[in-house]
């Protein structure tokens, strides 16, 4: 990712929690913890953010803070931190312009691909799909291959053998509207079928084992 990353939440410790997980993925340059949400505006303004993490506590609300950053630095991606079985407000974050929602029990290997994704992603791309199985994306081939955030989360869950519906529940999508992005990731991968579609990801190494 590179670049500074300004971290924000209202509890202390979760700050300290939030910069050391990030600094521990080792891909900012700079973990920045802003004071307020004030402190977040102004440097997402001055152009000293390059990423904004804001964090969230359980039945808490982030909807206007994200809103708030992305008026204040339309360019400036912004993921959230929270609880992992809060599927409201993952959907604020997203509804909001997040990038990303960044679960608190997700594996460093996650944390460095939600990172590096927020980093190239647009402001209607969002939320990887949580991997706990080891397996990691290679970004540059996701980028070789235009595959955008939200395609890739719908060939993630494929890999697992969703269904559509599966996949749209996960993703806060209709069936529908995951069916045009398998269509679409048939065409990117040349494949026929969801079998072919994930096999070629693997062989063209957009998928891979390890730290």
């Amino acid at each position: 990712m590179g670049g500074t990353c300004v971290v924000h939440d209202e509890r202390e410790q979760a700050r300290h929690r939030l910069e050391l997980l990030l600094a521990a993925a080792g891909e900012a340059d700079e973990v920045v913890v802003a004071s307020d949400l004030d402190d977040v505006l102004a440097r997402a303004a001055a152009g000293t953010a390059d990423v904004v993490v804001l964090g969230v506590s359980r039945g808490g609300t982030v909807g206007q803070d994200v809103a708030d950053v992305r008026s204040a630095a339309p360019d400036v991606p912004v993921l959230v931190a929270g609880p992992s079985d809060a599927p409201a407000v993952v959907a604020e974050a997203l509804a909001a312009g997040a990038v990303g929602y960044l679960r608190w029990d997700a594996p460093r290997a996650l944390t460095r691909v939600l990172a590096a994704a927020a980093a190239g992603a647009s402001s209607d791309e969002d939320l990887l799909v949580p991997s706990d199985d080891g397996v990691r994306v290679d970004l540059t081939a996701q980028r070789a291959l235009e595959l955008s955030v939200r395609e890739l989360q719908v060939l993630v869950g494929m890999s697992r053998g969703m269904t559509n519906a599966d996949i749209g529940r996960r993703l806060y999508l209709s069936s529908a509207t995951v069916k045009t992005h398998v269509a679409r990731l048939f065409r990117k991968l040349g494949a026929t079928d969801r079998a072919e579609a994930v096999g070629r990801a693997w062989r063209l190494q957009l998928f891979r084992l390890g730290p």
